[in-house]
């Protein structure tokens, strides 16, 4: 009564703000918020969450990692929205992780969309292809409007030379369909090279940079660990650290990737054409053109072996084919490379060290069709879906194919975007490092196999580099795994590292590798691995499988089938370490889990680690803490004893069983061990029906907490 009859005497735009001012005191007082923190954002059994957190004295609302701590460390440059995303709100993990690979899987075909999806996830989106729908229209209406001289004038516009020169009895032998295909695709070439030109080339003359040598600079940094000895980095240069950051600070990679997905676009709507087309008849000699962008050669014969050049455009109808290179930007000087195979079973092979092949885009763009055969890839590096300040793309629409390669390949981004897809068959992945979904900083890495029983290896049959792991380990950071540069023991450059994505639809599925990797992430970075379907194996080593370190955020997620987990040593399952959390996510079957200890939702130093089993009669086989559902803290008190360490372990349903390993194979490798559980002792630790909570090791710590639950 008192504010109608004071508001009678105000004016109504102060009315309006004392309402408004009302409504938001409201809202803060009771705990209002779109966003709030609460197990609401899981689709099924936060009833189980809330309880365990209960026995904890905890509640949905204390599950998070505080950024105002952690940034009391500092050192998070180049970071990702979407870490600050989960770090405030943990819950979200489970099914924005589900949805985003959702989304991936239903536009398998698509690349653009999946191009720009993934730009996005490293806050790089430069046009949005579903929102702008008339990208191609232009090029559509020049081709219209020039008719049957359309390719000839798009071959003029690239070499400078008179269209007419062009129309020679080859050029006449092109069927008039395919040359109007042709010439869209090469009319919106210079308007890629503008947008890179825009977003490259002149921050390049900006920053009195020399091209060449920037691009070769690059590349021999993004190299130089992969195959040492060693674990760690060759040794990096100051000036190698600055002329980096300058490229990351100036280059305008939203410019950058309109380009690629102009380019990405415009190379699929030419491959729909021609697929479309009746190219049976089209027998002729190879149809070549140089450009100053590379050669342009359209086969319509059987076998061809296509020697290392620079290729801007390979169209190959039919037959076994040979690849050296192409699909790469082999210099500064080529910024779009396309090779689009029609049919036939290829093999695609580069062996010559560094130079780029198949899918990469350096400081450019290149874009790998095929989409027929059974295929076999190989190359030792920067290959198979690779970016580095560019956009690469291999995508392989059928067949049972073959990747292989050592190191920085098969969906790979560093400081750029690389992409594998491979639509349908039973495939096997081989390398050691750095790809099959993996990001460096402000770099995004998808491998996206939609259908097949596949194979993931991370080779241990060279370069151990397993440092404090042990001198036989490998350090892979592959199979959905990101990696940021950790500065703070060295010169304080410190930087974020990226997003690595491997996304797995259906099929029964193999993963092996040793330490980093499936689902895993170090330095403000985030790796995921998801697996829709089918009942798989994972062998694994340190920090995997929903396992991170320092300040990152590691996702495992498998939505049905039984499936084994066997791991080496520890730190996997869901654990996270300083800073990191780990969320591992089984939803359906009857699985077994194998390993040492700091596995199945542990956490020490600030981390959290979520295990979630979610159906199914488990057997879990364990050696000791932590585990279970479990923290542990390290060295002298200080401000991290007042901060949060979680570690929660889940079990939704079934009859499952815990049993304790026996010592005698501690120092074994665990997948190649053969344990009968009837022979083994009950774990006290978990059981089924039960609620259980332990203190932190080795060491009790007021903030350090650990619970789990088994729902039979």
């Amino acid at each position: 009564m008192i504010f109608y009859r004071t508001s009678r005497l105000l004016p109504k735009p102060i009315n309006q703000f004392i309402l408004i001012s009302l409504l938001v005191c409201w809202l803060v007082v009771f705990g209002y918020s779109v966003n709030a923190i609460t197990t609401g954002y899981l689709t099924e059994q936060g009833e189980l969450f809330q309880k365990v957190l209960a026995a904890a004295k905890l509640t949905p609302e204390d599950l998070k990692l505080e950024r105002s701590d952690m940034a009391l460390w500092g050192a998070d440059k180049y970071r990702s929205k979407i870490l600050d995303l989960f770090f405030d709100n943990p819950w979200k993990i489970s099914s924005y992780t589900r949805t985003i690979s959702q989304d991936f899987l239903a536009a398998k075909s698509d690349l653009a969309f999946l191009a720009a999806s993934a730009h996005r996830r490293i806050d790089a989106e430069g046009v949005n292809p579903r929102l702008n729908t008339d990208l191609l229209t232009k090029y559509q209406q020049q081709v219209k409007k020039l008719g049957d001289d359309a390719l000839a004038v798009s071959l003029s516009q690239l070499t400078g030379k008179p269209a007419d020169s062009f129309k020679n009895q080859q050029y006449q032998a092109l069927p008039s369909q395919f040359r109007s295909e042709v010439a869209q695709f090469l009319l919106a070439i210079p308007d890629m090279l503008y947008y890179r030109e825009l977003g490259l080339l002149r921050p390049l003359t900006k920053l009195q940079l020399n091209a060449d040598k920037t691009y070769t600079d690059l590349i021999s940094y993004v190299m130089q660990t992969v195959n040492q000895d060693t674990p760690q980095a060759k040794e990096e240069t100051p000036e190698q650290i600055l002329l980096i950051e300058s490229l990351l600070d100036n280059v305008d990679v939203k410019f950058m990737n309109t380009g690629a997905i102009l380019a990405i676009s415009a190379t699929q709507q030419l491959q729909n054409q021609l697929s479309q087309l009746n190219l049976s008849s089209l027998l002729i000699d190879d149809y070549i053109i140089d450009t100053p962008q590379g050669q342009i050669i359209i086969n319509g014969k059987d076998d061809r072996i296509y020697p290392p050049n620079d290729y801007l455009l390979i169209i190959d109808i039919a037959g076994n084919d040979t690849y050296s290179s192409g699909a790469a930007n082999r210099n500064i000087h080529h910024g779009v490379s396309v090779i689009i195979d029609l049919a036939g079973n290829d093999q695609y092979s580069s062996l010559q060290g560094t130079v780029p092949s198949f899918g990469a885009g350096i400081f450019g763009y290149g874009v790998l069709m095929d989409m027929q055969g059974n295929d076999t890839y190989e190359a030792e590096y920067i290959s198979q879906g690779v970016g580095i300040f560019g956009t690469g793309i291999l995508y392989d629409a059928q067949g049972q194919d073959s990747y292989r390669g050592i190191g920085n390949l098969q969906g790979s981004g560093s400081f750029g975007t690389g992409l594998l897809i491979d639509n349908q068959g039973s495939d096997r992945y081989s390398l050691y490092r750095y790809g099959q979904g993996y990001g460096f900083t402000k770099g995004v890495g998808l491998l996206l196999d939609s259908e097949g029983d596949d194979h993931y290896i991370g080779m241990e049959d060279k370069y151990p580099n397993g440092g404090p792991f042990g001198a036989e380990k490998h350090v892979h950071f592959a199979q959905g795994a990101a990696y940021g540069r950790r500065a703070d023991y060295s010169d304080g450059h410190s930087w974020a590292g990226g997003i690595g994505m491997l996304i797995d639809g259906t099929g029964n599925d193999r993963y092996e590798c040793d330490v980093y990797c499936q689902g895993t992430a170090y330095w403000y970075s985030l790796g995921l691995l998801v697996d829709k379907t089918g009942d798989d194996y994972h062998r694994s080593g340190v920090y995997s499988l929903g396992g991170s370190p320092h300040f990152a955020i590691g996702i495992f997620q498998d939505d049905s089938g039984s499936d084994r987990y066997k791991v080496r040593v520890s730190q996997s399952l869901g654990q996270g370490r300083d800073w990191s959390i780990g969320w591992f996510e089984d939803s359906a079957g009857n699985d077994q889990y194998l390993g040492h200890h700091g596995i199945l939702g542990s956490a020490d130093v600030n981390g959290i680690g979520v295990f979630w089993d979610k159906k199914g009669d488990d057997t879990y086989l364990s050696f000791g803490e932590p585990a279970y559902g479990q923290s542990s803290v390290e060295g002298v008190s200080g401000l991290r004893e007042l901060m949060l360490t979680l570690g929660l372990f889940v079990d939704g349903g079934g009859k499952d069983n815990y049993f304790l390993v026996p010592e005698k194979y501690n120092q074994s490798k665990l997948e190649e061990v053969e344990i009968d559980p009837q022979n083994l002792l009950t774990n006290p630790v978990a059981g089924n029906n039960r609620i259980w909570c332990r203190p932190s090791i080795p060491r009790n710590v007021k903030r350090a907490y650990g619970c789990g639950i088994d729902a039979q």
